[in-house]
């Protein structure tokens, strides 16, 4: 997916880990208001899986959770909670692959799905793999949060690929060092290396071409299918229809009015029309898209009644949900799941 062009103002990140993060703060004792204090966020925001948050947004969360915990490494402590296994499709096409090579090369193009605050690229350097992590915007005062959580993540992650009680080799940071990272870098196994020219880590290359324990090739095909297809029914960032789309889903797919929207993002209604005419699209076109996205997908993966589906997305009446899903498709909703499910 690409990142051009986004900026902090965007409504673009996914919200599974800044969800988890206060989950977990929370269990902690500490409360969710000062936490989402200045961020416009509720906790219902942050329980919906099609919401996306601005990098602004995310940003002063974590600083808030820096502030309120008063821990600088906060990063690598909520990394070291996180269940790997929850970076969702792309962890599950990377678990039935049929190599750590291929695992990789999953993870490297799909893993925006649900971490799209960080990208990352690998190559090869001599007798080991480098990745180097490279963050969408400036992240600025919290690149420690999010370089120390990818880290940790990745860590276990991959432990958890290969079987192994440690993979990574060394961690480095372009940045400066952190009074008290080395209990971290020590209980982790993994050698810190600060003021570096990039942020990176290394790997054996002898992992390459470990036969994964989880390969599957019928259940690899389906979940590379479902990312590719999230991954084309997802809109470049950056873009005004993005920022819809985040209004849109705060809203759960419902009928929404256009100026409504355009109160939400602080500009007219006759200019928000205006903007989104030239780019050949409308509020009304924006959600039947998400909505027959939506729907597709629930039709596909969650064994779900259509009436229950089309509660799920607004619809006062399944009938209705039934006509508009065969004027955006040409089929019915059961018929378009028998032909999912054949």
């Amino acid at each position: 997916m690409s990142q051009q062009g986004i900026t902090s103002q965007d409504a673009a990140l996914t919200i599974n880990y800044i969800g988890f993060a206060l989950r977990t703060l929370k269990a902690e004792g500490y409360a969710a208001d000062r936490l989402l204090d200045g961020t416009g966020l509720s906790e219902s925001d942050l329980l919906n899986p099609d919401f996306r948050c601005s990098f602004d947004q995310h940003k002063t969360f974590v600083l808030n959770a820096i502030r309120e915990t008063g821990n600088p490494h906060l990063g690598l402590w909520l990394g070291n909670r996180f269940n790997p296994i929850n970076i969702g499709l792309p962890a599950s096409a990377a678990i039935s692959s049929d190599i750590f090579a291929t695992a990789l090369d999953i993870l490297q193009q799909f893993v925006s799905l649900n971490f799209s605050i960080l990208t990352f690229e690998s190559h090869e350097e001599g007798d080991v793999v480098v990745m180097q992590g490279k963050p969408v915007v400036d992240v600025g005062e919290m690149e420690y949060f999010v370089l120390g959580s990818s880290l940790v993540v990745t860590e276990n992650f991959f432990k958890l690929l290969l079987g192994e009680s440690q993979v990574i080799a060394c961690a480095e940071f372009a940045m400066a060092e952190v009074p008290g990272w080395e209990s971290y870098s020590e209980a982790m196994g993994v050698p810190f290396r600060f003021n570096t020219e990039a942020t990176r880590i290394l790997l054996p290359k002898q992992f390459l071409l470990r036969p994964l324990a989880g390969t599957d090739p019928v259940v690899h095909q389906h979940m590379l299918r479902l990312c590719e297809k999230q991954l084309a029914e997802t809109v470049p960032t950056g873009s005004l229809e993005a920022r819809v789309r985040g209004s849109i889903s705060r809203r759960h797919y419902h009928n929404i009015v256009a100026e409504e929207i355009a109160a939400e993002l602080g500009m007219s209604e006759r200019s928000l029309r205006r903007q989104l005419s030239q780019a050949d699209t409308s509020v009304k076109k924006i959600l039947d898209a998400m909505r027959e996205a939506r729907a597709r997908e629930l039709l596909e993966v969650a064994n779900l009644p259509v009436t229950t589906i089309a509660y799920d997305l607004g619809f006062s009446d399944p009938s209705n949900f039934a006509r508009s899903f065969k004027r955006w498709v040409g089929m019915s909703p059961q018929e378009y799941r028998d032909k999912a499910i054949s």
